[in-house]
Protein backbone atom coordinates (compact mmCIF):
# COMPACT_ATOMS: atom_id res chain seq x y z
CA UNK A 1 0.00 0.00 0.00
CA UNK A 2 2.96 2.79 0.98
CA UNK A 3 4.96 1.36 -2.07
CA UNK A 4 1.52 2.28 -4.26
CA UNK A 5 1.58 5.64 -2.45
CA UNK A 6 4.49 6.68 -3.44
CA UNK A 7 4.70 5.28 -6.96
CA UNK A 8 2.07 7.89 -7.84
CA UNK A 9 3.49 10.86 -5.69
CA UNK A 10 6.34 10.26 -8.24
CA UNK A 11 3.66 9.53 -11.32
CA UNK A 12 2.11 12.52 -11.17
CA UNK A 13 4.58 15.14 -11.90
CA UNK A 14 5.76 12.61 -15.03
CA UNK A 15 2.19 12.54 -16.40
CA UNK A 16 1.67 16.83 -15.81
CA UNK A 17 4.82 16.67 -17.37
CA UNK A 18 3.54 14.47 -20.67
CA UNK A 19 0.93 16.76 -20.68
CA UNK A 20 2.54 19.78 -20.88
CA UNK A 21 4.86 18.35 -24.00
CA UNK A 22 1.73 17.52 -25.82
CA UNK A 23 -0.17 20.45 -25.50
CA UNK A 24 3.27 22.51 -26.57
CA UNK A 25 3.58 20.13 -29.60
CA UNK A 26 -0.27 20.29 -30.68
CA UNK A 27 -0.03 24.00 -29.99
CA UNK A 28 3.58 24.16 -32.50
CA UNK A 29 1.88 22.13 -35.01
CA UNK A 30 -1.23 24.49 -35.52
CA UNK A 31 0.89 28.02 -34.88
CA UNK A 32 3.49 29.49 -37.18
CA UNK A 33 4.73 32.75 -38.28
CA UNK A 34 5.17 34.51 -41.59
CA UNK A 35 7.79 36.87 -42.16
CA UNK A 36 9.37 39.14 -45.63
CA UNK A 37 11.50 36.58 -47.40
CA UNK A 38 13.96 39.02 -48.33
CA UNK A 39 14.27 40.97 -44.81
CA UNK A 40 13.17 38.51 -42.41
CA UNK A 41 10.60 40.75 -40.91
CA UNK A 42 7.07 39.29 -39.80
CA UNK A 43 4.41 40.35 -41.82
CA UNK A 44 1.10 41.47 -39.71
CA UNK A 45 -2.45 41.22 -41.74
CA UNK A 46 -1.50 37.96 -43.72
CA UNK A 47 -4.92 35.75 -44.25
CA UNK A 48 -4.07 32.20 -43.48
CA UNK A 49 -6.92 30.09 -45.01
CA UNK A 50 -7.93 26.47 -46.42
CA UNK A 51 -10.31 26.34 -50.02
CA UNK A 52 -12.21 24.04 -48.06
CA UNK A 53 -12.36 25.81 -44.33
CA UNK A 54 -11.96 28.79 -45.01
CA UNK A 55 -9.88 31.43 -42.93
CA UNK A 56 -7.98 30.33 -40.24
CA UNK A 57 -6.13 32.76 -38.81
CA UNK A 58 -4.64 36.34 -39.75
CA UNK A 59 -1.01 37.46 -38.75
CA UNK A 60 -0.90 39.68 -35.41
CA UNK A 61 1.81 42.75 -35.19
CA UNK A 62 4.47 39.81 -34.62
CA UNK A 63 3.51 38.30 -38.08
CA UNK A 64 2.39 35.15 -35.82
CA UNK A 65 -0.98 33.26 -35.80
CA UNK A 66 -2.67 30.23 -34.80
CA UNK A 67 -4.95 28.02 -36.72
CA UNK A 68 -8.84 28.21 -35.96
CA UNK A 69 -11.03 24.89 -35.89
CA UNK A 70 -7.32 22.25 -36.08
CA UNK A 71 -9.54 19.53 -35.08
CA UNK A 72 -11.31 19.54 -38.87
CA UNK A 73 -7.28 19.21 -40.71
CA UNK A 74 -5.01 16.57 -41.19
CA UNK A 75 -1.77 17.22 -42.10
CA UNK A 76 -2.06 16.63 -45.63
CA UNK A 77 -4.30 19.56 -45.99
CA UNK A 78 -3.23 22.82 -47.80
CA UNK A 79 -2.48 26.32 -45.95
CA UNK A 80 -2.64 29.49 -48.38
CA UNK A 81 -0.97 32.63 -46.93
CA UNK A 82 -2.25 35.99 -48.70
CA UNK A 83 -1.20 39.57 -48.27
CA UNK A 84 -1.97 42.11 -50.60
CA UNK A 85 1.63 43.27 -52.58
CA UNK A 86 3.01 39.50 -52.56
CA UNK A 87 2.63 36.17 -53.91
CA UNK A 88 0.43 33.98 -52.04
CA UNK A 89 2.18 30.75 -51.21
CA UNK A 90 0.70 27.57 -50.85
CA UNK A 91 1.89 24.46 -48.50
CA UNK A 92 0.06 21.51 -46.26
CA UNK A 93 0.32 21.36 -42.60
CA UNK A 94 3.02 18.72 -43.12
CA UNK A 95 5.50 20.92 -44.78
CA UNK A 96 4.76 24.15 -42.02
CA UNK A 97 5.76 21.63 -39.55
CA UNK A 98 9.25 20.57 -41.64
CA UNK A 99 9.72 24.11 -42.37
CA UNK A 100 10.17 24.98 -38.41
CA UNK A 101 6.35 27.14 -38.35
CA UNK A 102 7.99 29.98 -40.53
CA UNK A 103 6.96 30.96 -43.92
CA UNK A 104 8.48 33.20 -46.05
CA UNK A 105 6.46 35.42 -48.52
CA UNK A 106 7.94 37.22 -51.55
CA UNK A 107 6.92 40.82 -52.58
CA UNK A 108 4.65 39.79 -56.36
CA UNK A 109 7.11 41.11 -59.37
CA UNK A 110 4.94 41.98 -62.59
CA UNK A 111 6.03 42.24 -65.77
CA UNK A 112 3.76 44.59 -67.64
CA UNK A 113 5.05 46.35 -71.07
CA UNK A 114 8.68 45.86 -69.91
CA UNK A 115 8.17 47.85 -66.86
CA UNK A 116 8.96 45.89 -63.70
CA UNK A 117 6.12 47.16 -61.31
CA UNK A 118 6.28 45.78 -57.22
CA UNK A 119 3.52 46.37 -55.11
CA UNK A 120 4.72 47.78 -51.89
CA UNK A 121 2.81 48.31 -48.84
CA UNK A 122 5.24 50.97 -47.87
CA UNK A 123 3.78 53.12 -50.77
CA UNK A 124 0.61 52.64 -50.70
CA UNK A 125 -2.41 55.36 -49.60
CA UNK A 126 -3.40 54.59 -45.76
CA UNK A 127 -7.06 55.11 -46.84
CA UNK A 128 -9.44 54.53 -49.40
CA UNK A 129 -10.25 57.66 -52.03
CA UNK A 130 -14.11 58.31 -52.43
CA UNK A 131 -15.72 61.24 -54.18
CA UNK A 132 -18.91 63.23 -52.86
CA UNK A 133 -21.58 63.04 -55.32
CA UNK A 134 -25.03 64.65 -55.56
CA UNK A 135 -26.72 64.34 -52.67
CA UNK A 136 -30.51 63.73 -51.39
CA UNK A 137 -32.46 66.48 -50.28
CA UNK A 138 -33.13 64.57 -46.99
CA UNK A 139 -31.39 62.55 -44.81
CA UNK A 140 -32.21 59.34 -44.72
CA UNK A 141 -31.87 55.39 -43.76
CA UNK A 142 -33.48 52.00 -43.41
CA UNK A 143 -34.85 52.84 -46.70
CA UNK A 144 -35.58 50.15 -50.02
CA UNK A 145 -33.37 50.23 -52.72
CA UNK A 146 -32.07 48.48 -55.43
CA UNK A 147 -30.05 49.62 -58.56
CA UNK A 148 -31.03 49.16 -62.32
CA UNK A 149 -30.26 50.10 -65.70
CA UNK A 150 -26.90 52.42 -64.78
CA UNK A 151 -29.89 54.15 -61.63
CA UNK A 152 -30.55 53.73 -58.04
CA UNK A 153 -34.09 53.83 -56.89
CA UNK A 154 -34.62 54.46 -53.45
CA UNK A 155 -38.38 54.04 -51.83
CA UNK A 156 -39.09 55.36 -48.39
CA UNK A 157 -36.96 55.05 -45.31
CA UNK A 158 -36.61 56.68 -41.68
CA UNK A 159 -35.54 60.21 -41.33
CA UNK A 160 -35.86 60.00 -37.75
CA UNK A 161 -33.14 61.60 -35.70
CA UNK A 162 -33.14 61.97 -31.69
CA UNK A 163 -30.61 63.87 -29.21
CA UNK A 164 -30.56 63.86 -25.44
CA UNK A 165 -28.16 66.78 -24.05
CA UNK A 166 -29.40 65.60 -20.31
CA UNK A 167 -28.33 62.38 -20.74
CA UNK A 168 -25.11 63.39 -22.01
CA UNK A 169 -24.15 66.18 -19.47
CA UNK A 170 -25.48 63.05 -16.81
CA UNK A 171 -23.07 60.46 -17.86
CA UNK A 172 -19.86 63.01 -18.20
CA UNK A 173 -21.09 63.63 -14.02
CA UNK A 174 -21.08 59.83 -13.37
CA UNK A 175 -24.72 60.41 -11.86
CA UNK A 176 -25.62 57.03 -9.99
CA UNK A 177 -28.87 57.35 -10.90
CA UNK A 178 -27.90 56.88 -14.76
CA UNK A 179 -29.10 53.68 -15.43
CA UNK A 180 -33.06 54.54 -14.31
CA UNK A 181 -32.49 56.97 -17.65
CA UNK A 182 -33.42 56.66 -21.02
CA UNK A 183 -32.59 58.75 -23.99
CA UNK A 184 -35.42 60.61 -26.00
CA UNK A 185 -36.53 61.13 -29.59
CA UNK A 186 -37.10 64.24 -30.25
CA UNK A 187 -38.48 63.51 -33.81
CA UNK A 188 -39.53 61.01 -35.18
CA UNK A 189 -40.81 60.58 -38.94
CA UNK A 190 -40.92 58.01 -42.13
CA UNK A 191 -40.76 58.84 -45.51
CA UNK A 192 -43.51 58.17 -48.41
CA UNK A 193 -40.44 59.14 -51.14
CA UNK A 194 -39.60 57.98 -54.30
CA UNK A 195 -35.96 58.89 -55.55
CA UNK A 196 -33.95 57.78 -58.63
CA UNK A 197 -30.50 58.95 -59.46
CA UNK A 198 -28.77 58.44 -62.61
CA UNK A 199 -25.13 57.47 -62.45
CA UNK A 200 -24.26 58.71 -65.47
CA UNK A 201 -25.73 62.46 -64.87
CA UNK A 202 -25.03 62.72 -60.78
CA UNK A 203 -28.91 63.89 -60.63
CA UNK A 204 -31.80 62.84 -58.13
CA UNK A 205 -35.56 62.71 -60.02
CA UNK A 206 -38.18 62.97 -57.22
CA UNK A 207 -41.02 60.73 -57.56
CA UNK A 208 -44.34 63.15 -58.41
CA UNK A 209 -46.57 60.27 -56.32
CA UNK A 210 -46.58 60.25 -52.54
CA UNK A 211 -46.47 56.75 -51.19
CA UNK A 212 -47.75 55.33 -47.72
CA UNK A 213 -45.08 56.61 -45.05
CA UNK A 214 -43.27 53.21 -44.31
CA UNK A 215 -39.63 52.64 -42.96
CA UNK A 216 -37.17 49.32 -42.96
CA UNK A 217 -38.51 47.89 -46.22
CA UNK A 218 -36.25 45.86 -48.86
CA UNK A 219 -36.78 46.27 -52.19
CA UNK A 220 -35.44 44.47 -56.04
CA UNK A 221 -35.55 44.92 -59.00
CA UNK A 222 -36.88 42.02 -61.47
CA UNK A 223 -38.32 43.09 -65.20
CA UNK A 224 -38.92 46.60 -64.93
CA UNK A 225 -40.52 47.05 -61.84
CA UNK A 226 -39.45 46.69 -57.99
CA UNK A 227 -41.04 44.32 -55.77
CA UNK A 228 -40.99 45.85 -52.06
CA UNK A 229 -41.44 44.01 -48.90
CA UNK A 230 -42.18 46.35 -46.29
CA UNK A 231 -41.07 46.43 -42.65
CA UNK A 232 -42.85 48.87 -40.13
CA UNK A 233 -44.67 51.92 -40.51
CA UNK A 234 -46.29 54.75 -37.80
CA UNK A 235 -49.29 55.67 -36.16
CA UNK A 236 -50.68 58.83 -36.81
CA UNK A 237 -49.85 60.43 -33.71
CA UNK A 238 -45.85 59.19 -34.91
CA UNK A 239 -45.67 57.60 -31.40
CA UNK A 240 -45.91 53.83 -31.89
CA UNK A 241 -44.54 51.58 -34.53
CA UNK A 242 -46.48 48.62 -36.48
CA UNK A 243 -44.49 46.25 -38.08
CA UNK A 244 -45.94 45.66 -41.64
CA UNK A 245 -47.05 42.48 -43.46
CA UNK A 246 -47.73 43.81 -47.00
CA UNK A 247 -45.85 43.44 -49.81
CA UNK A 248 -45.90 45.46 -53.60
CA UNK A 249 -45.04 45.99 -56.79
CA UNK A 250 -43.39 49.33 -57.88
CA UNK A 251 -43.88 50.41 -61.63
CA UNK A 252 -40.61 52.80 -62.41
CA UNK A 253 -42.33 53.41 -65.71
CA UNK A 254 -45.48 54.97 -64.65
CA UNK A 255 -44.27 56.00 -61.35
CA UNK A 256 -47.07 53.89 -59.27
CA UNK A 257 -47.55 51.22 -57.19
CA UNK A 258 -49.24 48.03 -58.94
CA UNK A 259 -50.53 45.36 -56.36
CA UNK A 260 -50.39 45.51 -52.75
CA UNK A 261 -50.42 41.55 -51.16
CA UNK A 262 -49.57 40.01 -48.11
CA UNK A 263 -46.93 38.37 -47.32
CA UNK A 264 -46.07 36.26 -44.53
CA UNK A 265 -42.64 37.44 -43.51
CA UNK A 266 -43.69 39.63 -41.02
CA UNK A 267 -39.88 41.34 -39.60
CA UNK A 268 -37.87 44.18 -39.80
CA UNK A 269 -33.93 44.55 -40.69
CA UNK A 270 -34.06 40.96 -42.96
CA UNK A 271 -32.57 39.56 -46.19
CA UNK A 272 -34.10 40.29 -49.42
CA UNK A 273 -32.38 38.71 -52.78
CA UNK A 274 -34.20 38.04 -56.39
CA UNK A 275 -33.15 34.67 -57.58
CA UNK A 276 -34.73 33.49 -61.37
CA UNK A 277 -38.52 34.34 -60.44
CA UNK A 278 -38.25 34.04 -56.94
CA UNK A 279 -38.08 36.25 -54.18
CA UNK A 280 -36.33 35.10 -51.13
CA UNK A 281 -36.44 36.74 -47.65
CA UNK A 282 -34.93 35.28 -44.30
CA UNK A 283 -34.16 36.36 -40.71
CA UNK A 284 -34.65 39.59 -39.00
CA UNK A 285 -36.24 40.88 -35.65
CA UNK A 286 -40.19 40.45 -34.71
CA UNK A 287 -40.79 42.16 -31.85
CA UNK A 288 -38.85 43.58 -28.72
CA UNK A 289 -41.18 41.98 -25.76
CA UNK A 290 -41.63 43.53 -22.36
CA UNK A 291 -37.77 42.81 -21.14
CA UNK A 292 -36.34 44.61 -23.76
CA UNK A 293 -35.43 41.84 -25.46
CA UNK A 294 -35.69 41.61 -29.12
CA UNK A 295 -37.38 38.34 -30.63
CA UNK A 296 -35.46 37.05 -33.84
CA UNK A 297 -36.98 34.84 -36.97
CA UNK A 298 -35.03 31.94 -38.43
CA UNK A 299 -37.55 31.53 -40.94
CA UNK A 300 -36.56 31.89 -44.79
CA UNK A 301 -39.77 31.90 -47.29
CA UNK A 302 -39.72 32.13 -51.49
CA UNK A 303 -42.03 33.89 -52.91
CA UNK A 304 -42.47 32.50 -57.45
CA UNK A 305 -43.55 36.09 -58.63
CA UNK A 306 -44.74 34.32 -61.77
CA UNK A 307 -48.09 33.11 -59.15
CA UNK A 308 -48.07 35.12 -56.61
CA UNK A 309 -47.63 32.06 -53.96
CA UNK A 310 -45.66 32.05 -50.95
CA UNK A 311 -43.79 28.97 -49.58
CA UNK A 312 -41.65 28.23 -46.53
CA UNK A 313 -38.04 27.25 -47.12
CA UNK A 314 -35.47 25.45 -44.62
CA UNK A 315 -34.98 27.38 -41.18
CA UNK A 316 -31.81 29.43 -41.11
CA UNK A 317 -29.42 27.66 -37.80
CA UNK A 318 -29.80 30.78 -35.98
CA UNK A 319 -32.38 33.35 -36.28
CA UNK A 320 -30.62 37.15 -36.28
CA UNK A 321 -31.35 40.42 -37.98
CA UNK A 322 -29.06 39.53 -41.34
CA UNK A 323 -27.71 40.96 -44.61
CA UNK A 324 -26.21 39.17 -47.63
CA UNK A 325 -25.91 39.68 -51.06
CA UNK A 326 -26.64 36.13 -53.94
CA UNK A 327 -23.91 34.58 -55.68
CA UNK A 328 -24.84 32.13 -58.16
CA UNK A 329 -26.63 29.91 -56.52
CA UNK A 330 -25.88 30.97 -53.00
CA UNK A 331 -26.87 33.24 -51.15
CA UNK A 332 -23.42 35.12 -49.01
CA UNK A 333 -24.71 36.24 -45.32
CA UNK A 334 -22.06 38.89 -43.59
CA UNK A 335 -22.44 39.11 -39.50
CA UNK A 336 -25.89 40.73 -38.39
CA UNK A 337 -27.12 41.23 -34.92
CA UNK A 338 -28.43 39.11 -32.66
CA UNK A 339 -28.07 40.64 -29.18
CA UNK A 340 -24.84 41.88 -30.63
CA UNK A 341 -23.09 42.56 -33.44
CA UNK A 342 -21.88 39.81 -35.09
CA UNK A 343 -18.68 38.55 -37.33
CA UNK A 344 -19.78 35.07 -39.15
CA UNK A 345 -19.77 34.49 -42.75
CA UNK A 346 -22.58 32.04 -44.00
CA UNK A 347 -23.61 30.71 -46.76
CA UNK A 348 -27.45 29.22 -48.36
CA UNK A 349 -27.43 26.98 -50.77
CA UNK A 350 -30.93 27.76 -52.42
CA UNK A 351 -30.95 24.84 -54.94
CA UNK A 352 -30.20 22.33 -51.69
CA UNK A 353 -31.23 24.10 -48.93
CA UNK A 354 -28.09 23.55 -46.82
CA UNK A 355 -26.06 25.96 -44.85
CA UNK A 356 -22.55 26.08 -44.54
CA UNK A 357 -20.31 28.24 -41.97
CA UNK A 358 -17.81 29.69 -44.42
CA UNK A 359 -16.02 31.76 -41.93
CA UNK A 360 -15.39 34.87 -39.20
CA UNK A 361 -14.83 38.39 -40.27
CA UNK A 362 -12.01 40.47 -38.58
CA UNK A 363 -14.84 43.04 -37.68
CA UNK A 364 -18.36 42.24 -36.76
CA UNK A 365 -20.74 44.22 -38.76
CA UNK A 366 -24.43 44.86 -37.56
CA UNK A 367 -26.57 46.04 -40.95
CA UNK A 368 -23.56 46.97 -43.43
CA UNK A 369 -23.89 47.77 -47.25
CA UNK A 370 -22.82 44.84 -49.46
CA UNK A 371 -22.16 44.94 -52.90
CA UNK A 372 -19.96 42.18 -55.30
CA UNK A 373 -17.64 42.86 -58.26
CA UNK A 374 -17.17 39.70 -60.17
CA UNK A 375 -15.65 37.58 -56.96
CA UNK A 376 -15.38 39.96 -54.41
CA UNK A 377 -17.84 41.05 -51.60
CA UNK A 378 -17.57 44.42 -50.44
CA UNK A 379 -18.90 45.21 -46.74
CA UNK A 380 -18.86 48.39 -45.54
CA UNK A 381 -19.85 49.58 -42.17
CA UNK A 382 -18.38 52.41 -39.34
CA UNK A 383 -15.21 53.53 -41.50
CA UNK A 384 -14.31 50.09 -42.53
CA UNK A 385 -14.61 48.00 -45.85
CA UNK A 386 -13.90 44.51 -45.45
CA UNK A 387 -13.67 42.74 -48.84
CA UNK A 388 -13.84 39.10 -49.42
CA UNK A 389 -12.94 36.28 -51.98
CA UNK A 390 -15.43 34.36 -52.91
CA UNK A 391 -12.74 32.27 -54.68
CA UNK A 392 -9.79 31.75 -52.55
CA UNK A 393 -12.09 32.87 -48.77
CA UNK A 394 -9.06 35.69 -48.51
CA UNK A 395 -10.43 39.02 -46.21
CA UNK A 396 -8.98 41.98 -46.64
CA UNK A 397 -9.69 45.22 -44.47
CA UNK A 398 -9.52 48.88 -45.83
CA UNK A 399 -10.08 52.01 -43.88
CA UNK A 400 -12.08 54.88 -45.25
CA UNK A 401 -12.79 58.46 -43.94
CA UNK A 402 -17.08 57.76 -43.64
CA UNK A 403 -17.92 56.50 -40.32
CA UNK A 404 -21.66 55.86 -41.51
CA UNK A 405 -23.80 52.93 -40.18
CA UNK A 406 -27.06 51.17 -42.41
CA UNK A 407 -25.71 52.60 -45.50
CA UNK A 408 -26.71 51.11 -48.87
CA UNK A 409 -23.59 49.48 -51.54
CA UNK A 410 -24.06 49.32 -55.02
CA UNK A 411 -21.64 48.48 -57.82
CA UNK A 412 -21.65 49.05 -61.13
CA UNK A 413 -19.29 49.15 -63.85
CA UNK A 414 -15.82 49.79 -62.07
CA UNK A 415 -17.72 52.24 -59.57
CA UNK A 416 -18.67 51.74 -56.10
CA UNK A 417 -21.09 53.81 -54.32
CA UNK A 418 -22.20 54.33 -50.84
CA UNK A 419 -25.46 56.08 -50.32
CA UNK A 420 -27.28 57.61 -47.22
CA UNK A 421 -27.13 55.84 -44.02
CA UNK A 422 -26.70 57.53 -40.40
CA UNK A 423 -24.41 58.83 -38.42
CA UNK A 424 -24.14 57.85 -34.49
CA UNK A 425 -22.75 57.87 -30.83
CA UNK A 426 -23.67 57.39 -27.50
CA UNK A 427 -26.53 60.36 -27.78
CA UNK A 428 -27.79 60.83 -30.88
CA UNK A 429 -29.04 59.55 -34.95
CA UNK A 430 -28.46 61.65 -37.69
CA UNK A 431 -29.71 60.26 -40.75
CA UNK A 432 -27.39 61.37 -43.78
CA UNK A 433 -28.31 62.52 -46.96
CA UNK A 434 -25.08 61.88 -48.98
CA UNK A 435 -23.93 59.66 -51.95
CA UNK A 436 -20.38 58.65 -52.35
CA UNK A 437 -18.58 56.61 -55.62
CA UNK A 438 -15.26 54.91 -54.86
CA UNK A 439 -13.55 53.82 -58.02
CA UNK A 440 -12.27 49.96 -57.36
CA UNK A 441 -8.46 50.64 -58.45
CA UNK A 442 -8.60 52.49 -54.93
CA UNK A 443 -8.18 49.68 -53.55
CA UNK A 444 -4.95 48.31 -55.43
CA UNK A 445 -3.46 51.61 -53.95
CA UNK A 446 -4.79 51.62 -50.26
CA UNK A 447 -2.87 49.74 -47.51
CA UNK A 448 -5.23 47.04 -46.20
CA UNK A 449 -5.77 47.30 -42.24
CA UNK A 450 -3.45 45.31 -40.13
CA UNK A 451 -5.81 43.15 -37.71
CA UNK A 452 -4.73 40.64 -35.21
CA UNK A 453 -5.81 37.15 -35.23
CA UNK A 454 -8.43 36.63 -32.80
CA UNK A 455 -8.83 33.02 -31.27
Amino acid sequence: MTQLNKSSKHSTPVLVLIFIFISILSTAQNSGVVVDGKSNKPLMGVNVYSSIIGTLAVTNADGSFTLRNPAKMNSNDTLCFSYIGYVTKKISIKELNTMKNVVSLYEDIQLLNGVVIIKDQSKLQHELRFKKLASLKDGIYSFGSALYDGKICVIRGDTSFGDDPVLKTLTDNGDDFLQHLKPTTLWQKFSGHVYVYDTKTNKWIKGKPELEKKAYNSMNYYQGKMFVVEGKNLSKDGLTEYQDDKSEVYDIAKNRILANHTNPHQAINFASFMYHDNLIVMGGSLKINAGVEKEYSNKVHDCNLKTGQWYELQDMPVGMETKGILKGNSVYLFGGYRNKPLKQIETYNVITGKWNQEGVLPFAVNRPGISISKNIIYIFENGKIQTYNTDTKEINVYLIDLVLNSVELFCTGNMLYVLDGKYTDRYSVTPSSDLYSIDLNEFKKTKTYPVEDEK
